[in-house]
């Protein structure tokens, strides 16, 4: 009987489950928190650097409102109130929307440990949301009120993933939240980002204002841009979508799905969208392919083809006038089209800097010469910000990991000597800085707040000095200093209200002049080219107009319009250098860099005295209506302001709905909400008990329990596992197995039996975690005690007899510094090295000790691998190896070479395991046993197809098809013995590995790997094998 299970189906299960709980973390920027993808991960592995949480040592309290329980940082009360009253009047909203109601409130968690827009949700084991404080930027830019948009896209996914009828609403009524109870889990996440997208703009006024007011994404520049350059590139299949792989625009499931919610409202009215909901919630299996039958008589592949036919038209009239004229970008600089290009700058020499992201290495820093020539300088993390001061020093401002818990912007600078980013603040928070003399200036974020402050780099290390803290709700978006270092100009926005201002520091109690009032997003402000007579510094920035997002330039009393593409711009220089004016454009397989060396006004603006600018035209002109079902809409291209319904008239709002706070209690929450009945049989050996799992709030404490009991032998066995803070977990697991058995006419009747019981405790600490380098120290114990049993039908006086019993305590030091990138095959950069030091000393028996039995050794196990990206030409391929050295002393348990799963190098740390893989052979050698051992391995990986194909019926897919040619060598010896005869010194061995991305019910991803693997030595043979993941 194996009512626990083998560490490889173990292993996979834990996969299987750990990738569907973190594909529910919902975010609006596509990241993802670990909730319980930890929880039964293989004992003693931790989670890596990158998973972040609440940091446990601030101050934490709790709240309660009608629907929710906050759960915040003490000194952040206020904050806290506004996410309440957000979420409390998004609730209202989306419980009528999808006529739904959770039972009982749900938990939501408010972080200020994350400088990113995001969020999250997950209805297991409860419905619990995740809001970060930080503002937004990029494509989040719009003219909603963030809380509102962020809890309204998150609350929609927690009513929605929780809504339930029929077969699985009775599974929940009778064993709780079980994972199999939400039918809403299993479908393509473009169904489920777009659900939440086509709701997040309607707050005030509902879905109907949402285009006109330009609040959500699908009204925003940014969508519009995307849906330009997919249909360039030709509109994506269902099957494709449906596989969500590594296909652009990483929001494709957020643009699509947003674009196909508002089409069902519009073609077949806006209660076509709740039936399409409901009728998934009843659903037992996933029957994507067949549920919109009942809302709008076509099956899911028909109504996607009318959908494309639709929006092709939609796009095509939106852009008729922005399409018949002629790209005004300029040279291109570098490759067509990039994963991303988050910053630009120009230098005095007329060279363009970028940081360019190709979605395969690591970031980095590109300088392109005034021919277009580039060279690339040094690596930088995928969020850096660039600004260059006069004389070419390099500003830098980035995100990465600090304390912790942190995931912080700071301030670097660039060693154009050593070709590499110098940190200079820690955690600092500083989103934007650009040089103002020998100052700093900065955009820094304070839970959730902005605020303009200035930093003195002579020496580094002093803190901040505020210089500008703008009123309560109102967020500062982007700054720029201005010539002669006694001004500075921001953009600061309070929900569609956006102004560029400038304020003069050497004045006291100086406040900001607006010198531009916009009803659109404005952002990446830089300066500009003065114009002669202009009085005052030209500001380039980049606005929003008609669908799309230009460079638009303010001189004077005009604006003046410099770019004007296909799709849109994000980012760009400034025109102020000597390099002209480097843009990037959103385009078909990405983001492409351009430059115009003398850009020169495309259209000119006159600002009134009030210096508003009203700009028309965003996003859809038409409210979606079932009256518009048929036609295009259309987009205005006058300067007018289009008028928006009004809004509904809202009662004087609350100013608090937290109730008295109380220290947070991880026990509030801890206790299981789901069972799951387990039944178990061997030969007469039967078992019957039920597992459970729990995690609180915070995430800091998480367990799963499965254990059943045998009445014939008064036994319980099963399993055990804790996790604390990410850092301490502990696992006990016993397993039964007959042995022998005597059949009878009411069944068989168990003899002899094995009992295993095995303990394993592991805590690891974090010595420093960044982004590109993690170094954890750790230790721990672990107990392997094997029982042979005799029963009552075997003999009146059962005896029981010890096989095994294995006490260890163990040391552990983990560096890792691999990345890997969207479009690598797996990591394919830096290396990995771990190093294990185990030991039987300290529990020697005395008995063990006199007699000279037991063991009584101790050992040293080093790990490393090492990953390397192949040239272009040879494709996205990564040459991989690794090699792992066992060096022991004195009697320890043996190891075995063999086999082609090393759980070590898959799962993380496993104490006492004695398996060290070994293509080509089958892991039961005599030759391939010893106390210590050597194994290297070299791989060449190479992705084959990226096929991103996923099948409504059955509901199976598959994403990358990649292939690896091996050689691996190994040997193993015990000091002191003679070798076997006729053994080689190496075992070799080698073969050919295909790896499958499967993808069950659109939301279980599945590495397979099919292996043949060929012995070159005694005794060889050819194997095939079946396995999961990659080998290390």
């Amino acid at each position: 009987m194996h009512p626990c299970l083998p560490v490889s189906l173990h292993n996979l299960l834990t996969h299987l489950r750990g990738h569907l709980l973190a594909r529910v973390h919902r975010r609006l920027a596509d990241l993802a928190l670990p909730l319980l993808a930890a929880l039964l991960v293989g004992i003693g592995s931790h989670l890596p650097a990158q998973a972040q949480g609440a940091d446990p040592a601030a101050d934490w309290r709790s709240a309660e409102t009608p629907h929710f329980r906050v759960h915040y940082r003490g000194e952040q009360r206020p904050q806290a109130e506004r996410v309440a009253l957000a979420a409390e009047r998004a609730f209202v909203r989306i419980q009528r929307a999808l006529d739904w109601t959770p039972g009982g409130r749900i938990e939501l968690a408010v972080y200020s440990e994350f400088d990113g827009a995001n969020g999250w949700s997950t209805p297991l084991p409860y419905n619990l949301v995740g809001a970060f404080l930080a503002p937004p930027e990029g494509e989040l830019l719009d003219n909603s009120p963030w809380l509102d948009l962020l809890l309204t896209h998150e609350l929609v996914h927690s009513l929605h993933l929780d809504k339930v009828a029929g077969a699985p609403g009775f599974l929940r009524g009778v064993l709780g939240r079980t994972l199999w109870s939400f039918p809403n889990l299993f479908q393509p996440s473009w169904a489920l980002e777009g659900l939440a997208v086509y709701h997040e703009g309607g707050q005030d006024g509902g879905v109907d204002a949402a285009a006109a007011l330009g609040r959500g994404r699908l009204y925003g520049p940014d969508f519009e841009a995307w849906l330009r350059a997919e249909q360039a590139r030709g509109f994506i299949r269902l099957s494709e979508l449906n596989a969500d792989g590594r296909a652009l625009p990483l929001s494709k499931a957020y643009l699509y799905g947003g674009y196909f919610f508002d089409f069902l409202a519009r073609r077949y009215g806006r209660e076509a969208v709740g039936r399409f909901v409901s009728n998934y919630s009843d659903n037992l299996l996933p029957r994507f392919h067949s549920n919109p039958r009942a809302a709008t008589g076509k099956a899911m592949d028909v109504l996607w083809e009318e959908f494309l036919r639709d929006l092709n038209r939609q796009v095509d009239e939106r852009n008729r006038t922005r399409r018949s004229q002629a790209e005004v970008t300029g040279q291109p600089l570098g490759a067509p089209a990039v994963l991303a290009l988050p910053s630009v700058v120009g230098l005095g020499n007329g060279h363009t800097l970028a940081v360019v992201n190709d979605g395969v290495e690591r970031s980095r820093l590109v300088e392109f010469d005034t021919r277009g020539r580039e060279k690339t300088l040094g690596p930088l993390l995928p969020s850096a910000r660039l600004d260059s001061a006069a004389n070419g020093e390099l500003l830098i401002t980035q995100a990465d990991l600090c304390r912790r818990h942190y995931l912080a912007f700071d301030l670097y600078r660039w060693d154009h000597q050593a070709g590499e980013a110098r940190r200079l603040t820690e955690c600092a928070h500083l989103l934007r800085a650009v040089w103002s003399g020998r100052r700093v200036l900065a955009l820094q974020l304070d839970a959730g707040r902005t605020r303009l402050v200035s930093l003195d780099l002579s020496p580094p290390g002093g803190l901040p000095q505020l210089l500008y803290a703008p009123p309560e709700g109102v967020d500062l978006v982007d700054l720029v200093a201005l010539p002669g270092g006694l001004r500075v100009a921001f953009v600061q926005r309070q929900g569609g209200d956006w102004r560029l201002q400038e304020l003069a520091l050497d004045a006291a109690g100086a406040q900001p002049v607006t010198r531009l009032r916009v009803d659109a997003p404005l952002h990446s402000l830089r300066l500009g080219r003065d114009e002669p007579g202009s009085g005052t510094p030209s500001l380039e920035f980049i606005a929003a107009r008609d669908g799309g997002s230009e460079v638009w330039r303010l001189s004077g009393e005009r604006l003046q319009r410099l770019t004007h593409s296909h799709t849109g711009t994000v980012t760009h220089s400034g025109s102020q250098s000597a390099a002209g004016l480097a843009t990037v454009q959103i385009a078909p397989g990405g983001h492409r860099l351009s430059r115009l060396t003398d850009p020169t006004a495309l259209e000119t603006l006159p600002l009134g005295p009030d210096r508003r600018w009203q700009v028309s035209g965003r996003g859809w002109a038409t409210p979606p209506s079932a009256s518009s079902a048929s036609s295009p809409s259309s987009v205005s291209t006058s300067s007018s302001r289009s008028t928006p319904p009004p809004a509904p008239t809202l009662a004087p709002e609350a100013t608090s709905l937290l109730g008295a706070d109380r220290p947070y209690s991880a026990l509030a929450s801890l206790r299981p909400r789901s069972w799951w009945p387990l039944l178990s049989a061997d030969r007469g050996l039967n078992g019957y008990g039920a597992s459970i799992y729990g995690s609180d709030a915070l995430r800091w404490h998480q367990y799963a329990l499965a254990l059943q009991w045998a009445p014939s032998q008064q036994e319980l066995f099963g399993t055990a596992e804790v996790l604390w803070l990410d850092q301490h977990a502990i696992a006990l697991n016993r397993q039964l197995r007959t042995l022998a058995w005597s059949a009878s006419r009411s069944g068989d009747i168990p003899l002899l039996y094995e009992r295993h019981t095995q303990l394993q405790w592991l805590s690891m600490l974090p010595l420093q975690k960044r982004l590109q380098q993690r170094v954890w120290l750790g230790g721990g114990l672990a107990l392997d005690h094997v029982d042979l049993q005799e029963t009552e039908d075997y003999s009146a006086t059962p005896a029981r007899r010890t096989l095994r019993n294995d006490r260890l305590a163990a040391l552990l030091l983990d560096v890792d510094r691999r990345s890997s990138n969207w479009w690598s095959e797996g990591p394919n950069e830096g290396w990995r090295g771990t190093l294990l030091y185990e030991t039987y000393r300290p529990f020697l028996s005395e008995a063990d000790r006199s007699a000279g039995t037991g063991w009584n050794g101790e050992l040293l196990r080093a790990d490393l691998r090492g990953y390397l990206p192949l040239p272009a030409v040879l494709g996205r391929g990564v040459l991989a190896a690794r090699f792992t050295e066992v060096r022991s002393s004195q009697r320890t348990r043996p190891y075995q070479l063999g086999g082609a799963s090393d759980p070590q190098l898959q799962f993380g740390t496993v104490l006492n395991s004695r398996d060290i893989a070994l293509r080509g052979y089958q892991g039961n050698e005599a030759a391939l046993q010893g106390r210590s051992a050597r194994v290297a391995s070299l791989e060449w990986r190479q992705p084959l197809a990226d096929l991103d194909r996923h099948a409504m019926v059955p509901p199976l897919g598959i994403n990358r098809l990649s292939a690896a040619l091996f050689i691996d060598a190994g040997r193993a010896w015990t000091p002191g013995a003679a070798p076997l005869a006729d053994a080689p010194a190496y075992h070799r061995g080698v073969g050919l590995e295909l790896l499958a991305e499967l993808k069950l019910a659109y939301s279980i991803g599945l590495q397979a790997r099919l292996g043949w693997a060929r012995a070159l030595d005694e005794p060889r043979g050819s194997i095939g094998y079946l396995q999961v993941g990659r080998p290390f």
